[in-house]
């Protein structure tokens, strides 16, 4: 650890004095100390330093988010990251930490053009019509201007900093090299400081690129190519460049800004709803959606028109996630926590360290009060801050997808609550059922599903003969003896013979459905009857070797009695 602190003293040595001067102003001096103590090469003397009286008056979560903020971009977006992470921080920490903006100076418009011409190889006058050089928003990543393209279309420009990606790459250095340190003061909390550097580093090397929202929002505009409710602005892929990215002008009004959407005399319920319906829709039909849905990024159209902006953040969730949904809230619904502790077990987020009875006691308690208060009166939002909280405390790491999901699903019940003040759990919940269980008997799900699970049992089969061969392998390595002496050979022979038969008869059986369901499905069914009478057949010959599945099953366990 020592060796690897003094190579960024030498190679960072500015930045990172400027960062243990802010640390040491905010009252975090101890972190630099124990990076100190850990360290060889520069120190940075903190025996003398003492934060103001105004800021030792300050909570923790104050002094960090100041902290942060003034650290640059780096720590702003880490600070952004951790405020969606309800699964490690305490709800004032997260209170503190989503008051981080970007809002940062802007730096010089003729820097921002010479660095479109740059990207885009292309004089500032052959693209634009007019060019409005007074930026209308400075972000930490970039910064936003209005123009108007040679055709005549109103379009906004986002211009990435000069040096930002420099700045960026030597932070994420530096945090790298101390977050050993770091853990060790963080050991208390559930918070892996690798996982954690990892996903900024991925998401903050994927806002340094543009062309990465660009394919977002190009996708998203697939999505709703054939919606009335909901517009995505097109982006202009001929000038989108890593630094610079060119998309069509919305203009709406801001979300945020109800009391203009109030006067024009619009539906503010038929927002929210067109609001929840398209986040849905993109959960559940394509496992693709815009995970950024405060209000500043959705414009009103119209009272039956929405559109989203800025895809910098987007979630993807797949089927398996789902289906934990849908067992996890099952469970709850029966009031089963064994079966919660099953289901958790199986996307491995339990660990050693849980206190599995614990949580179950815990658990059952809150499943108890909230079970018998009507939906119109539960918040989404405090019921998943709730359980996040049960999870830090018991140490449960949630997959990230789910994070992701369900700190939206916070932001849009907070969003359509300022459109409509009567919006409820109900309404999400059953578009949640509603939409699951369409989706679980949609017949080409159910065939892609089935023939999923024959691929994953054939994989199973054809890598068993590998494994044995390594067990035989690692026991004769070992000269591990196994005595068989009182072992009835005979009985084993039975069982192998009863378990080869029953899979053979489950996989042929699950073969003829999987075709015959692909027959019926197809478009061209109707056009040949003598097929379609072959698959018909098929149903027919799979519920006999069902039915006969189920007998030996059943003799099978008789015998065992």
């Amino acid at each position: 650890m020592g060796g690897e602190i003094m190579r960024i003293s030498y190679r960072h040595i500015k930045r990172y004095k400027e960062i243990a001067q802010v640390m040491v102003k905010y009252g975090f001096s101890f972190i630099i100390e124990r990076i100190n103590k850990e360290g060889s090469g520069s120190k940075i003397d903190v025996s003398s330093s003492e934060p103001k009286d105004d800021i030792k008056n300050m909570t923790s979560g104050q002094r960090l988010r100041l902290a942060l903020q003034e650290l640059g971009p780096t720590y702003i977006k880490m600070g952004q990251i951790l405020s969606t992470r309800r699964d490690l921080l305490d709800q004032d920490m997260i209170d503190e930490l989503v008051k981080l903006r970007d809002d940062v100076e802007t730096f010089d418009t003729d820097v921002a053009m010479a660095i479109i011409e740059e990207e885009t190889g292309r004089n500032i006058e052959e693209i634009f019509s007019e060019f409005d050089k007074e930026p209308i928003a400075a972000a930490s990543i970039g910064q936003v201007y209005n123009a108007v393209l040679k055709d005549g279309e109103k379009v906004v420009i986002k211009v990435q900093r000069p040096d930002i990606e420099e700045t960026i790459k030597s932070d994420l250095e530096i945090l790298k090299r101390v977050s050993g340190s770091i853990q060790d003061i963080i050991k208390d909390y559930n918070i892996d400081m690798k996982e954690m550097l990892e996903e900024l580093s991925s998401q903050l090397l994927r806002e340094l690129d543009y062309n990465f929202e660009a394919v977002n929002a190009v996708k998203m505009k697939r999505i709703f190519q054939n919606s009335d409710e909901v517009y995505i602005p097109e982006i202009h892929m001929e000038y989108t460049t890593k630094r610079v990215l060119i998309m069509e002008r919305i203009e709406g009004i801001k979300l945020s800004d109800i009391d203009l959407i109030r006067e024009k005399g619009w539906d503010t319920k038929k927002i929210a709803h067109i609001g929840v319906k398209a986040f849905l829709r993109q959960v559940f039909d394509f496992g693709f959606f815009h995970a950024d849905q405060h209000p500043g990024n959705i414009f009103v159209l119209s009272e039956s028109q929405i559109a989203y902006i800025d895809f910098g953040m987007i979630g993807m969730v797949d089927n398996r996630t789902l289906n934990f949904l849908n067992k996890f809230a099952l469970a709850a619904s029966e009031k089963n926590v064994d079966k919660i502790v099953r289901v958790l077990t199986e996307i491995d987020a339990i660990g050693e360290e849980t206190d599995i009875e614990g949580f179950k006691g815990e658990m059952l308690y809150m499943i108890h009060y909230y079970y018998d208060i009507p939906l119109e009166r539960i918040s989404i939002g405090t019921v998943l801050n709730e359980i996040f909280r049960f999870f830090r405390k018991y140490k449960i790491t949630m997959p990230p997808q789910l994070i992701t999901l369900a700190k939206t699903i916070i932001t849009l019940e907070g969003t359509a609550r300022t459109l409509d003040p009567e919006f409820s759990a109900r309404e999400i919940s059953r578009a949640f059922i509603k939409n699951y269980y369409k989706s679980k008997i949609n017949p080409k799900n159910i065939v892609m599903e089935t023939r999923g699970n024959i691929e994953d049992i054939l994989l199973d089969l054809k890598n068993l003969p590998k494994q044995i061969k390594n067990v035989l392998r690692i026991v004769e390595k070992n000269n591990v003896k196994i005595s068989v002496e009182e072992v009835k050979m005979t009985r084993i022979e039975d069982c192998i013979k009863e378990l080869t038969t029953q899979m053979t008869m489950a996989l042929v059986l699950a073969s003829i459905i999987v075709g015959s369901s692909l027959i019926i499905a197809s478009p061209n069914i109707e056009r040949n009857m003598g097929i379609k009478y072959m698959a018909i057949a098929g149903f027919f010959i799979s519920f006999i070797i069902g039915l006969i599945l189920v007998i030996e099953i059943v003799k099978v366990k008789i015998k065992k009695r």
